[in-house]
């Protein structure tokens, strides 16, 4: 009897337990014990046959009627299947009450074979509703339930709960948490098993916190990893993810001509797609490039056109973006008005999405043009701020270029603040290698990395992608 039928027969023998109503300690005799009964409710391959029979004599479920019996429920759990299929559909479409009120009336308990599944719809419905907390429990207890199960592996569950739980971290601003979580999902996957996409998901998603955290290096790796199975991936939003990723990633590496040609072919796929949050993306980063060549003509030309792409798909944090790359644009172009007013819609975006690498970026690029303009004074409140959320959300690299900046705004007019800010540099680039050597540990590797501290921070400026499903 192969696992599936194992855990099948298991549900029957629950389901008429419940129907008698019977507890585990009433069928529990000197025979067979509450704990080998669970086992046997849960499928558990190892329990033996005999005790299986035993159970089932108890019971009074005939063995000649156990072939029809298992028919049954294999129709019911099909059909189980297919209304949980819909309720996903229902939450993807937007209408979560209703997905909730049908998973409700599914009445799936923790004992069910589909009792994962179930929870995590529940936890994807809170999601979208942004109920980070309700929505991180009701992941986790698919984790817990899917660990029970003896095939679990082939389900995915696990490592589709663990993707979710990392996006409700991203959501909170906890980049770590979010690595995390999505490290365990990617080593949970399993490849022949269901939801087969969820691996470029996951892979996505761990190279977008890796950007986010700096990393860059890593995070071009992974996109590398990815790259030429990139025609096997089914999700366009995943897809246009890696072109995005494999540009931003090269520009920030310095390589852009071949981040040009590549995000070339990128705007060319989603234009003939009509991916229009693909076209924002990839031509909001093909200005930035232009930006950094010193073409400002065709660097205004492609962020002009992203302002009037209308999409769902973007979010205030990915209009921030746009917002800091034409502020940018505008302090090089010396046309202060306009570029302190493109940056303050990036941070009015920062803050309305709760996106605090874009709000970190746009506070920092607001003192660098007041600093521009040798507005010391009013240089310094934006710095601090960026300092204070990039300190609270663990951004290391973005509080290093805050300090920097601040020692910079220091500098032969108060000497003691200005040693506080270098100190401060010192104490973050200790606090960045402590936790790069907590995350190699982690990861089983050497402690023994060489530590190159970054060179004095040449103007901040990230593009950051959101993150859907």
């Amino acid at each position: 009897m192969n696992p599936l039928e194992i855990k099948e027969l298991g549900d029957i023998i629950r389901k008429v337990r419940k129907e008698q109503g019977l507890r585990l300690e009433d069928l529990a005799d000197d025979q067979i014990s509450p704990a080998t009964i669970s086992n046997i409710e849960r499928g558990i391959p190892h329990v033996r046959p005999d005790k299986v029979m035993y159970l089932l004599q108890k019971l009074e479920i005939p063995m000649d009627k156990l072939p029809e019996i298992m028919n049954g429920e294999q129709r019911e759990l099909e059909d189980l299947r297919f209304r949980l299929m819909i309720i996903e559909t229902l939450t993807d479409t937007g209408r979560h009450e209703e997905a909730l009120e049908q998973l409700d009336a599914a009445g799936i308990d923790d004992g069910h074979l589909l009792a994962p599944s179930a929870y995590f719809l529940r936890g994807k419905v809170l999601f979208r509703k942004k109920k980070w907390r309700q929505a991180e429990r009701a992941f986790s207890n698919g984790i817990r339930l899917a660990e029970q199960q003896p095939h679990a592996d082939r389900s995915n569950m696990i490592s589709t709960c663990y993707l979710m739980l990392g996006l409700c971290s991203y959501h909170q601003n906890n980049l770590e948490k979010a690595l995390e979580h999505t490290e365990n999902g990617l080593a949970a996957f399993h490849p022949d098993g269901e939801r087969p996409y969820t691996i470029y998901t996951l892979l996505r998603n761990k190279a977008i916190y890796l950007e986010r955290m700096g990393r860059v290096v890593e995070a071009l790796k992974v996109v590398e990893q990815v790259w030429e199975d990139l025609p096997k991936i089914k999700q366009m939003e995943t897809f246009f993810s890696f072109y995005w990723l494999k540009v931003e990633l090269l520009r920030r590496s310095g390589v852009l001509d071949e981040a040009v040609e590549i995000c070339m072919e990128g705007l060319q796929i989603a234009r003939l797609n009509k991916e229009y949050g693909a076209l924002f993306d990839l031509w909001t980063v093909l200005g930035s490039i232009y930006i950094e060549k010193g073409d400002w003509k065709n660097a205004e030309a492609c962020l002009r056109l992203t302002t009037g792409i209308i999409s769902e798909e973007v979010q205030p944090d990915r209009l921030a973006a746009t917002y800091i790359q034409l502020g940018l644009l505008y302090m090089y172009k010396e046309k202060w008005e306009e570029a302190e007013n493109f940056l303050s819609k990036a941070i009015k975006n920062g803050e309305e999405g709760n996106d605090m690498p874009h709000l970190t970026v746009a506070l920092l690029s607001m003192g660098n043009l007041y600093r521009a303009r040798n507005n010391i004074e009013e240089a310094i409140p934006y710095y601090r701020r960026a300092a204070q959320l990039s300190k609270k959300y663990r951004l290391w690299d973005k509080e290093y270029e805050s300090w920097y900046r601040l020692a910079q705004c220091y500098q032969g007019r108060d000497q003691e603040a200005f040693y506080r800010c270098t100190e401060r540099m010192f104490t973050v680039k200790e606090e960045m290698y402590d936790n790069q050597g907590r995350m190699l540990q982690r990861e089983g590797k050497s402690l023994l990395v060489t530590f190159v501290p970054a060179p004095a921070p040449a103007s901040s400026l990230r593009v950051h992608r959101s993150l859907r499903v």
